[in-house]
């Protein structure tokens, strides 16, 4: 304050020829007006000059990392550059956190340009040129060379208000050259400095951006100048909004009072001051060059709880430690929610298909699992370790590898039984969320044990064994001489006993029909039968039993354990949960068996996928059980063929 106050006394004694009492007057009620101010806002603007560091509202879209722009200026009022990783720390609710990214790019600024019109702005020159015109001019050259890319937010403020508002440089460039002020009709006034201040602190189209204001004004006669100025500083430096004041006058008053308030403006918001008469412009973009770079940083987050959050930034400048102002944010943190994708409500372990009588191999043997994470806040972030528990024990534990597939073991369970089945997920956080408990159902299927069953199971053995006595037998016989072979002669006999017609054997012609094999069958079509054909059990020797027939439907039936599978039940142990399906085709009922560890047999041939046709009194083995397929309507019998042979 006192070297602009030398330079202004200073400038009035250069005009010697106006030196007299009256000027030593005003200069020293000028001198004392600018001890007043600077003892008032003098510490204001030495805050406002010294070193500062700021922060960007975080963007907490990726988290946990978290980005946020950063803005570091000397104690000059110049853009920090060359920035390390060493020098940003991040402080996370206290905490410190390192930066693991931190990009210096350049960035656009919202600028406001403000014509605070009154007479002294329309004086002209000896070539008749307005000093608006000249500051117009001079203006309009520097918004014409901006780069439309640069991304910079222009406006124009008149005494009347917004002009052009957040515009790019040729929408700004043509409002300017199309405005034209009334200077005599205009009275300067502080509200125009208000207006663009609102311009200036309005939301900024991309993060980091800085703001500034070019004042362009004439001294001014305002009894609350003052105060105005004051509240204008405040809500400046806490938006952090340059203000450069072009004051454009004459010379007889460049000592006005108002000239040191608005000096001192422009200090307090690290702005800088010209006094113009008819002498040449600075340009504008040195001003605004310091404000177009910023630091884009992020880091990674360890916050774990919902809830209201502080961040600020620590920057080393020279060896001196200094912080920016805490920003608040919101953020919403959650555990993770596992969730069980590929698993049967049940499985059944049986013996394997080309071996369905072995009861030390029931497969399957394992099940493949796998899992999905649900993020319920929607922030995505790796996850660490994933435990499968099983009836309620840890079963297994995924910490490396893909931890959302587990394979459960299940040649332990040998009985049929219900299991449960969760998981529990911890992430990047630390936070641990399980899935709600699966039931699974282990149906343990056991071949049955029969007479035909163990038949079946050791064919092998007994067809080996049976070969093997009978050679024993042949080979003793053999041996003991019991066995005689008949000589040459007797057969030579023999042959021609039969070639003469006298000896040879008269066949007899039977005139006794042949036996009915469906005789039994015809005692059956008297049992209740109503569907269109049924299956009749009987007894192992052949006989009708007391049980009810089982009715076969016109289109299908399915018989086994499971309700589920099997539209007829047969609650016995050899019958698998799905044993056998019986279905109606254009030439009659095919039985067929999926695959049951018992089998199916019609008339002693065994059922396979494929199916087998029935006909009415086939004989029907299910597992053990036997059934006899009969119709409701049977085909009717044909009558016994007699064969009489001439003698």
């Amino acid at each position: 304050m006192q070297d602009t106050a030398q330079k202004i006394v200073g400038h009035e004694i250069t005009r010697g020829a106006r030196n007299d009492s009256r000027a030593t007057a005003r200069v020293s009620a000028f001198l004392a007006l600018i001890f007043v101010l600077s003892s008032l806002i003098s510490s204001p603007a030495s805050a406002q000059n010294a070193a500062y560091v700021e922060i960007d509202a975080p963007d907490t879209s990726g988290f946990p990392t978290v980005s946020t722009v950063l803005d570091v200026y000397d104690a000059s009022g110049q853009f920090v550059s060359g920035l390390s990783l060493a020098d940003v720390t991040m402080r996370e609710d206290d905490s410190a956190r390192p930066v693991d990214e931190l990009t210096e790019y350049p960035v656009g600024a919202q600028i406001v340009v403000a014509f605070n019109t009154g007479p002294a702005l329309g004086v002209r020159d000896g070539q008749g040129i307005t000093r608006y015109q000249k500051i117009q001019r001079a203006i309009e050259t520097w918004s014409r060379a901006l780069d439309e890319k640069k991304g910079d937010d222009l406006s124009l403020v008149s005494i009347a208000g917004l002009i052009s508002a957040h515009s790019g440089p040729l929408e700004f460039s043509a409002a300017l050259s199309a405005f034209q002020p009334e200077f005599r009709a205009s009275t300067p006034n502080i509200q125009t400095l208000s207006i663009a201040m609102d311009a200036a602190l309005a939301s900024t189209p991309e993060v980091g951006m800085k703001r500034a204001i070019l004042f362009v004004t004439p001294h001014m006669e305002d009894a609350n100048l003052a105060e105005a100025l004051t509240s204008i500083g405040q809500r400046a430096m806490q938006g952090h909004v340059r203000i450069f004041i072009w004051l454009a006058d004459s010379e007889l008053n460049f000592n006005h009072s108002s000239i040191a308030l608005f000096q001192t403006l422009t200090q307090q918001t690290g702005g800088s001051f010209v006094l113009f008469d008819n002498s040449a412009l600075p340009d504008p973009e040195t001003y605004f060059t310091p404000l177009r770079n910023a630091y884009r940083l992020t880091y990674s987050s360890k916050l774990n709880t919902t809830g209201d959050h502080r961040l600020s930034a620590e920057v080393n400048l020279d060896g001196a430690r200094i912080a920016s102002a805490a920003q608040t944010f919101a953020l919403n943190v959650q555990a993770p929610n596992p969730i069980i994708t590929v698993l049967p409500a049940q499985i059944t372990r049986r013996a394997p298909e080309d071996d369905p009588f072995n009861e030390k191999i029931l497969l399957p043997a394992q099940q493949a699992i796998e899992v999905i994470f649900d993020f319920p806040d929607g922030h995505q972030r790796p996850i660490l370790s994933v435990t499968l528990f099983i009836d309620g024990q840890p079963a297994a534990t995924n910490t490396s590898g893909a931890l959302d597939k587990f394979t459960w073991d299940l040649s332990a369970y040998t009985e049929s039984g219900q299991h449960t089945l969760r998981v529990e997920a911890t992430d990047l956080l630390n936070l641990t969320g399980a899935s709600l408990e699966t039931p699974v159902l282990v149906q343990v299927v056991r071949p049955p044990v029969t007479p035909l069953t163990l038949l079946a199971r050791y064919r092998f053995v007994i067809v080996g064994s049976v070969i093997a006595i009978a050679g024993i037998i042949l080979f003793g016989i053999l041996a003991s001489g019991r066995l005689r072979l008949p000589s040459a002669r007797a057969r030579r006999e023999k042959k021609q006993r039969y070639a003469d017609p006298l000896t040879q054997p008269v066949a007899i012609a039977s005139i006794e029909p042949p036996t009915d094999p469906l005789k039994k069958t015809r005692r059956l079509k008297s049992a209740n039968v109503e569907s269109p054909a049924a299956l009749l059990r009987l007894t192992p020797d052949g006989e009708a039993a007391s049980t009810l027939p089982i009715p076969i439907p016109a289109d299908e039936l399915t018989i086994g354990t499971d309700p589920v599978q099997a539209s007829f039940i047969l609650d016995e142990a050899v019958i698998a949960p799905l044993h056998a399906r019986i279905t109606h085709t254009s030439e009659g009922y095919v039985i067929s068996d999926p695959g049951s560890a018992a089998g199916t047999w019609v008339n002693y041939e065994t059922v396979t996928r494929e199916g087998y046709p029935l006909k009415h009194g086939d004989k029907v083995h299910l597992g053990g059980l036997l059934y006899r397929f009969v119709l409701k309507d049977p085909p009717s019998d044909s009558e016994p063929l007699v064969t009489f042979l001439d003698p």
